[in-house]
Parts: structure tokens; sequence; C-alpha cells
């Protein structure tokens, strides 16, 4: 054996010139360290030489190795099939447990930041709460002057939270009634100023990390009336050594960091310090750590360290609008595995052990499975080499673009199965490609729809003195069922009209746009010299009318719900029939009126008598008309937005300009369902009167 391999190494040296060029410089390497040997060392260009020249003939003879290894080991598929299961089910193995690791470690760290962080805004919600309860006391203080509210509202802090000093370490409060203020700690011991409030701040609550006067602190901020003035409340506490004990208890280790905010902790004026630097981290950069917390002992050689950090969000306080800082601000803990999982598991209680052992059960079935899959895959390489010419050709056949190609192979085992589920997918391909090229012509007509009906809604509300009118529709679909619009008649009066048609989709908007052509002629039929003969048509007649033909010309299962209504601005007066639509809703000083006067939907029952019933509008008078699809549309719990929600965000909003009171009512809406697919079509028209 010994010497075919020196035979086939003499025959590389005859019949290569890189091996006579990689025996030579083999002879030049060991050249030199005879004569570092003897010399005391050879000069360093040489050796320079001698390296670079090993290089190149060590790319050349691993590129052969490589195309050696394909040609004679992978030449065959069987063998191929065999090295690549090994990397399949191997290789992938190996890779998953160290990405395990690394996930367990990175998951862990940053589980650890987001503790830390729930417990600093924890903090601030207390602030935020403590806030609350004190302008209440205000609120409901007998104090007669802005002296005595101060005098009392100090003495319920020192009072009520003295005690609780430990929870609240550094903890700065700020009050100001009318023109006094006063700044104090907890101890009842004046501070050094009260912090300037700025302009940007209007809001009647704020609470976050700001960045005020060279300090970093939580921020509690806020604002009320009181009987003897307007009160504002600030509580602030720093980041220092002791509210980071506070955050990180439990935990690990806390600090916080930044590249450009100084070295000194924050708190009380006069007594930040410097503090020595970690190993690796710069002086300059830290701003406050836990100085008391440590971590103990490894529960074992797995209990590894973690290291997490999350971003602060900083606001600058003393800005001119509100912004937030541009440094980078970080909050970093240091905590071990062991300590996590007992935050992540603790809630079992004694059964935690149970998922532990569940979990190293399911490791180990996972490990054998993995291994039943490689001898697995070595024995279906076997039987695969057949299969694969023949699926290999059938693909070339489709790639062509020969969808009619198919292999007609037995299903003798699962292996030969794919040649069936090949003609499957070829057939399903052919068919795919048809219900494509049909989909992308339904999606034109569709889209060809969309566009005629968005030119049969009104593109702006007509001008009647004395009443503003505003709508939108929002389809559940490409095309809506849903109907509205606004009829000028002459230059006082004008036509309201929302109808909802059963079902959805194109068969909808077909009615819809039937019903608004039937509308809109009898309107001009029925008018004279631009004014509507009162005498000839009423909403109540024209309904009967309309439902007449809607209930000859539809079929059975379609019928509409509607609301007419017709206002006189010379009279300010609303003529109305409801045609079993969800009643409107009158704002009518301060009461609320639902016109729900009518009869039943459209194309039900023929012939219909439908009743009118008339409202005086006043300035101010909001009118709310709307489709079921609005206060029906349900939450994650299929609890329905209904009337109520509606009647409270209009009377929330009542005054805002009717676009900015439509948009929020949509907003609520959708707030409610949590923004998912829309269920119905949502329409909704606005009328408020207004001063002439």
């Amino acid at each position: 054996m010994l010497a075919d391999v020196l035979e086939a190494l003499l025959q590389e040296y005859r019949g290569r010139p890189m091996a006579r060029f990689t025996a030579w410089l083999l002879a030049f390497g060991v050249a030199l360290w005879v004569e570092g040997k003897f010399s005391g060392g050879a000069p360093g260009l040489l050796w320079f030489v001698f390296v670079i020249g090993l290089t190149v003939s060590a790319v050349y003879y691993i590129a052969r190795l490589v195309g050696a290894f394909k040609h004679h080991i992978l030449w065959h598929l069987r063998r191929r099939l065999v090295v690549t299961y090994i990397f399949i089910a191997v290789v992938p193995f190996i890779l998953i447990l160290v990405l395990v690791g690394l996930g367990v470690v990175i998951a862990n760290g940053q589980f650890a930041a987001f503790l830390v962080t729930l417990k600093v805004n924890e903090k601030v919600e207390d602030m935020i709460q403590l806030n609350r309860v004190v302008a209440h006391e205000a609120y409901l203080s007998p104090a007669r002057t802005p002296t005595e509210l101060l005098d009392r509202l100090q003495q319920f802090y020192v009072r009520q939270l003295s005690e609780h000093s430990k929870s609240y370490p550094g903890l700065e409060i700020a009050l100001r009634v009318g023109n006094q203020s006063r700044a104090f700690y907890l101890d009842g011991k004046p501070a050094p100023e009260f912090p300037e409030i700025p302009a940007w701040f209007r809001a009647e609550e704020f609470s976050g990390v700001v960045y005020d006067r060279g300090r970093l602190l939580l921020r509690a901020a806020d604002q009320g009336d009181t009987p003897v003035g307007r009160i504002t409340l600030v509580l602030s506490e720093p980041f220092s050594p002791e509210l980071l004990d506070l955050v990180g208890q439990g935990i690990g280790p806390v600090g916080v960091v930044s590249a450009n905010l100084g070295g000194e902790i924050p708190g009380r004026p006069g007594t930040a310090t410097t503090l020595p630097a970690a190993s690796g981290t710069p002086e300059e950069q830290i701003i406050a750590r836990s100085k008391s917390l440590s971590l103990g002992p490894a529960a074992s050689f797995l209990d590894a360290d973690v290291f997490g950090t999350s971003a602060l969000n900083v606001v600058r306080w003393d800005a001119a609008q509100e912004q937030y800082l541009a440094q980078p601000v970080f909050v970093y803990v240091t905590s071990r595995l062991s300590i996590l999982t007992r935050h992540l598991m603790g809630t079992l209680g004694r059964y935690t052990r149970i998922y532990v052992t569940m979990f190293l059960a399911i490791a180990v079935i996972f490990l054998a499975i993995e291994l039943l899959s490689l001898v697995a895959g070595i024995r279906l390489a076997r039987t695969i080499t057949g299969t694969v010419d023949r699926l290999y050709e059938a693909t070339e056949r489709i790639k062509a673009g020969d969808l009619s190609h198919r292999i007609h192979m037995p299903a003798e085992d699962q292996l030969s199965s794919l040649g069936e589920a090949f003609d499957n997918m070829t057939e399903s391909l052919q068919r795919l490609l048809r219900e494509s090229q049909e989909k992308t012509r339904l999606e034109h007509d569709i889209q060809i729809a969309r566009e005629v009906q968005t030119q049969l809604f009104p593109a702006e509300a007509p001008k009647v003195p004395g009443l503003e009118l505003y709508g939108v529709c929002r389809p559940a679909r490409g095309v809506s069922g849903d109907y509205y619009d606004f009829l000028p008649i002459g230059s006082h009066k004008v036509g309201m009209v929302l109808g909802d048609i059963s079902g959805k989709g194109v068969s909808a908007a077909l009615i819809m746009a039937a019903i608004q052509s039937v509308i809109r002629t009898r309107i001009y039929l029925e008018s004279s010299d631009g004014e509507l003969d009162s005498d000839r048509l009423s909403t109540a007649r024209f309904f009967g009318v309309l439902n007449q033909q809607m209930y000859e010309n539809t079929p059975e299962e379609k019928y509409a719900t509607c609301f007419y209504a017709l206002y006189d601005a010379g009279t300010r007066r609303l003529v109305y029939t409801n045609a079993g639509h969800p009643a409107p809703v009158l704002f009518h000083d301060g009461e609320i009126i639902r016109l729900d006067v009518g009869g039943t939907p459209l194309g039900l029952i023929a012939p219909m008598a439908y009743e009118e019933a008339t409202v005086n509008l006043e300035p101010g008078d909001t009118l709310i008309a709307f489709t079921d699809g609005l206060t029906e549309s349900e939450n994650s719990f299929e609890d329905m937005f209904g009337e109520d929600r509606l009647i409270d965000t209009v009377s929330r909003v009542r005054g805002e300009p009717l676009p900015v009171l439509v948009r929020e009512i949509y907003r609520s809406v959708d707030e409610w369902t949590g923004g998912g697919e829309q269920q119905d079509d949502m329409t909704l028209i606005v009328a408020r009167a207004v001063p002439v």
C-alpha cells in the first residue's frame, strides 16, 4: 500500500508543474528551518515568500481535492443522496443545538431587560396613579387659598408616603396652584427648584423618562382645575443606584448607560458622584448602576450568565417642542438562566417540574426521530435513483411549458407515488392557470364596477342655507351594497337618502345602482322648475312607489332598508320616512330623538302604505344616519359596537367639524373590532343645522 502511495506521488510530480513547485517549495521551507536552528533565524522576507507560495499551493490542492471528491465520491446519485441526507439530518441538528443555545442566552437576556423595563414602567404608573389621587384630593379639598391647598397637599404627601420612602428613592414633588409653587422631598425638606413646565406640555397628563437640566428622571406630570385655581403636579425620581436596586430586585444588577450624558449619578444637587467604570466600559458612559445587587453562585454548569439591554425613549423636558433625546440611553441588566426561569415558571408553583420533565422527554423523542430519519433517508436513497430520472425529465417538460405531459407511474410505494402526485400537480397547475386567468378578468370587471360606483356617490355635499352635510361609505368588498345620496332641489331644499341592500358584493351593488337611478329619475320628473311640488310628492308617497317597483322587479330574497328625508331651509323642517332602516339619531337641544317613523323595508310587501314625520332643526342640532354594518361590527368576543357606543362617540366629539366627527366614529369602530377584516359595508351621513 505504501508503494502505491509513493507511485501515485511520483506520477503527480512528473505530470504536474504545480506538484514540482510544491515539492521544491517544501524543500525550501525545510532549508529555512534548518538554517534557523544553526544560525539564529532566517530572514523574515524569505519566510514571507515561503508562506505566500505555500498558500498558493494549498488553494490549488484544496480545489483539486474538492473536484476529486465530487467526481469519484459524488458522481453516483446514490452516494450523493447518502451524503445529502447526512448534511440534512446531522449537520442541521448540530447547528440547531448551537442556535438554540444562542437563542436561549439572547432571549433570556432580553427577557431580563424586559422585566426591568416592566418594573420601570410600573414605577411610572405608580407615579401617575399617585398624581391622579392627589389631583382628586385637591379638587375635593376645602382649602380656600392656594397657600392653604399647597399646605394640605404637602402634608398629604409626607403623611401618606413617608413610610414608603424606600419605594420612592429621591422622589421630588413639585406643586403649583395658580401663581404659587412649592417643591419638596418626601421627608418634607424643600427641593432646590421647581421644574419648568415646557411649552409643549398641553395635555392633562404626561409620564415617561425625561432628560432635564443634566439629569435623567422618571417623571409624571398632571394638570387640572381646583376651586382655588389650576393645579400642576410634577413627580420626579432620578435614576439613582437606589432606584436601580428596586427595579433589579430578584433579577440582577442593573445599569443605565449613554454615550454623551456624562458619568454623574443623577440625584439631589451636590450629591452626584462618579462611578468606577465596569470592565470594558468607558467611565463617562455610566449614568448609574445598582450598588447592592449581585448574582449568587450558579446552580449548575448550564446556569450561564446572560446580559440584556433595552433602549429608553427619553424626552427632552426643556426643549421648545416635544422631542426625544438624540443620544441613545440604554438600560442593561445581568442575570442568570435559573433566575429568569423562576420568573417565567413561578406562577406554576410546585408543578413547574412537570413542564421541565416534559421538555426533556420531548427532546429525547426528537433526538430519536432525528436518528430514525437519518436511517430512513439512507435506505430511501437506494430506491430514489430510478424515480428521479423520470421526475427530472417530466420537470423539464413542464419547465418548457408542456403542462399536458404525464408520468403515468404506478404507485407501488410511497416514493413511486410521487409520480402520481406529480401528475396531479400538473393537472392542478393547468386548472389554476385557467382559474387565475378567470380571476384576473373578474378582478378587472370588479375594478371597473368600483370606479363606476364611485361616480354614483355624490362628489361633494350640496350647499344649502342653514345645513351642513357630509357622507362616507366604506365597502366591505370591492363594491358596496350601501347607498347614500344628497339630492339638491332648487336652492333651498335638499333630499337625503341612505339605504342598505340585503347581501354584499356585485349583486347588491347592482340593485343599489338601480335604486339610485329610480330615485334620481323620480325626483327629476316630479320637480317643477327646480323646486319640489310637495303636494305631488311626499317622503311616504315616494317610498310607497319605490317599494312597489322593487317588489315587482327584484328577487324575493332581495330587499332594502332605506331612510329618506327632505329638508326645507326656509322653514327648517325635516320631513322623513324610515323604511325598516336603523333609526337615525337626532341630537336636539340636549335630548336624543330617534327617527323611526315609516314602515317595512322596501321590496318585501306590496302594496305598502308608509308614514312620514316632521322635526324642526335648530342651529347646533346634529343628525346621524348610518347602516347596520357600523353598529353591528363585532370584536373578537363577538360583541357588537352597538348604537349606545355610537351615541357616546358622537356626544364626545359633536362640536368638531363634520369630517373630523365622521373620522372619529370610524376610528372608534376600528378600535372596537381590532382593525380586522370588515364584516359589512359601513355608510354614514351627518347633517348639522347651523345659523343662516
